[in-house]
């Protein structure tokens, strides 16, 4: 009988297979039935004798997510010296939801008693006040933000930190956190240059969040930290951890790691940096007793051909390690931020004054492109006044700071005569012409050749805070004063001698000086030179924005051939150093001070004549431009010329 035969056959043979399988399925329904009892007493077990203990662990147990923050870009110096350092910054932190419970009950004694112990431990190891750490705990807590870590100090000791390391594990809620912060290690000299880093204010912190950043990450604060903070600050990590109800880790889930930033390679030389800021310290007493001694300076070092700033320098001085130590530091803060006079944070390499005589160089270009003037025209300057005759009859008294005689355009520019290049600019009235058919035209005409020439427009060099500077116009006149006539003839000529409305930044002057250096090219000032990855491979190379100036050649040659006379034996005479061919322009500019008419030093020039590698332009706030300012300049040059240029 085969398979199928017998499966369909008649009454079944005692002890045939066909009887096994209800054996087997008895057997498989009382597994079944043992198991699921098993189950059941496991159920019962967890759920009503182990029960609270469980619901206890699944609440005090919480997955975080926490943020890891790169390391951020260094900085270096064109020679490759490290300007910051990458440090740990130590906080110590409170997070209220682990502390132990204060709402009335049971232990509401001894809970209270257990807090206080651990905002007295606290204030102990860090110096925080008990009183501090009591009221922002509550107020926490009162406004539904109790699951939020509240830091309590930062700026902590590296031994302190690890007195608080070891601390915490007895104090439920208290945590040591480190975050990277920056040490300025270089020297107050690079102060306005490099900038700080500093925590999100509220008013950056919204727009922060939207571009990936945590709310303790810290961001660039002025300088270049803040110009390049997306160079420099890296990506963000995560780590995603199991921690019990008093904040300790019990398992590690998920980690990102961070991704470090990019570092800047500057075009600032550090040695020249240094010696800058001392010379100019050096240099700030009055030793005439005439002027008193100077309270602001800065002094711009940079290349005609390329923009790459070499030196960028403002006092006073302060220390950007300061921001990070405001705490133990709080009087040398204040008083920082109060000196209203000399507004210590403020770089006023990139600040607007009157230019004085610097803007001479304009003028006199300006005059001979226009053909108002060749470098052969000549002016008797025999007396230090002129009273001219303008509207109305109003007469006015033209000055110059002394008896040039005859002189043409060379000796104007060496001797800085300011009767001359007045009468370039806004002319003799019914003697000589000015650069336009009349005072207004004339004005408008200098301030577009100053224009030109990069003055009163933002140099866009990378930093941020530049000023614009002033170059008035009779449009610009009308609408401060809501009077369209009171554009004057001594508007025009205060004008051509960069007097009364005129104002310019050292670095838009030194620029300026580097169009007549360079024969005409105006460039664009940088202080980055590259951008480099962690591996050091370079991301971008920062170039030079160039705009032509339409400026005859041969006329910025007799411009600078003025300049090199004034260093070789005029005005600049301060200014000259053995072995250094030196051309530049002396700048004095009258400024009223309380009622007390004051002057403003200055001085800007070029080396080597023939073949220029280098603008340096000086500014004191308080001095005589050829007798305190050029001789600064003339050793910061020298310097260069024997330690900087290759």
């Amino acid at each position: 009988m085969g398979m199928l035969d017998e499966g369909f056959s008649g009454r079944p043979q005692q002890g045939s297979s066909r009887n096994r399988p209800h054996g087997n399925l008895n057997i498989l329904r009382a597994s079944i039935l043992v198991l699921f009892g098993i189950l059941t007493v496991r159920l019962v077990f967890m759920q009503i004798i182990d029960g609270a203990d469980y619901a206890r662990r699944s609440a005090e147990n919480h997955i975080v997510t926490a943020n890891i923050l790169p390391t951020r870009g260094l900085i270096l110096d064109r020679n490759g010296e490290p300007l910051v350092q990458n440090v740990a910054e130590y906080t110590a932190s409170l997070t209220p939801e682990f502390l132990p419970d204060d709402k009335d009950g049971e232990h509401d004694a001894l809970d209270k008693a257990a807090r206080y112990k651990i905002f007295l431990r606290l204030a102990s190891l860090t110096g925080a006040q008990v009183l501090d750490i009591q009221t922002r705990v509550k107020s926490a807590e009162d406004d539904g933000l109790a699951f939020i870590a509240i830091p309590i100090r930062k700026h902590l000791t590296r031994d302190q930190a690890i007195m608080m390391e070891e601390a915490s594990v007895d104090m439920p809620g208290v945590k040591l956190s480190i975050s990277p912060g920056r040490n300025y290690p270089a020297g107050d000299a690079f102060s306005h240059i490099l900038g700080h880093i500093g925590a999100q204010d509220p008013l950056e912190s919204a727009a922060l969040r939207k571009r990936g950043y945590a709310n303790n990450e810290p961001v660039g604060k002025d300088g270049l930290e803040d110009r390049y903070e997306s160079d420099l600050r890296g990506q963000i990590g995560y780590s995603r951890v199991e921690q019990d109800a008093q904040g300790r880790l019990i398992t590690s889930l998920k980690t990102d790691d961070a991704v470090p930033g990019n570092s800047l390679k500057l075009s600032i030389d550090a040695g020249l940096q240094r010696y800058v800021a001392e010379l100019l310290q050096a240099s700030m007493h009055d030793t005439s007793g005439s002027y008193g001694d100077a309270r602001v300076a800065a002094a711009v070092v940079m290349s005609p051909k390329t923009g790459e700033v070499y030196s960028m320098v403002s006092l006073p001085l302060y220390d950007n390690n300061i921001f990070a130590q405001t705490d133990k530091r709080a009087a040398e803060y204040e008083a920082l931020a109060n000196d209203n006079v000399r507004t210590p944070f403020l770089n006023h390499a990139l600040s607007a004054a009157a230019p004085g005589s610097t803007f001479k160089l304009v003028t006199a270009a300006a005059a001979l492109q226009n053909g108002t003037i060749t470098p052969n025209t000549s002016w008797n300057v025999s007396s230090k006044r002129l009273e001219i005759r303008g509207e109305n009859g109003l007469i006015y008294d033209l000055v110059d700071w002394r008896e040039h005689g005859l002189i043409d355009l060379y000796g104007a520019i060496q001797w800085s005569s300011n009767i001359y290049m007045e009468m370039a600019s806004c002319g003799i009235l019914g003697k000589v012409n000015g650069l336009g058919k009349d005072i207004e035209t004339s004005a408008v005409i200098l301030g577009n050749y100053a224009r030109a020439f990069g003055l009163g427009l933002p140099t866009g060099i990378d930093l941020y805070g530049e000023s614009d500077g002033r170059i008035p116009d009779p449009a610009w006149k009308k609408r401060v004063t809501k009077d369209p006539t009171n554009w004057f003839y001594a508007d025009t000529c205060f004008m051509g001698i960069g007097q009364g409305d005129v104002t310019s930044t050292p670095l838009q002057i030194a620029r300026m000086t580097a169009v007549v250096a360079n024969g005409g090219t105006l460039v664009t000032p940088h202080v980055v030179n590259e951008v480099v990855d962690p591996s050091g491979k370079t991301v971008r190379t920062i170039k030079t924005d160039t705009k032509s100036v339409a400026i005859n050649p041969d006329y910025l040659r007799v411009v600078r051939d003025g300049m090199h006379l004034s260093v070789q034996s005029g005005a600049g005479l301060n200014a000259s150093q053995p072995g250094v061919d030196i051309a530049g322009k002396t700048g004095t500019a009258e400024f009223i001070e309380k009622g007390v008419t004051k002057q403003h030093a200055w001085f800007t020039g070029f080396a080597p004549f023939n073949d220029p590698d280098v603008v340096v332009t000086v500014y004191f706030d308080l001095g005589v431009g050829g007798d305190k300012a050029a001789p600064v300049a003339g050793k910061i040059i020298k310097y260069f010329e024997e330690n900087v240029k290759r």
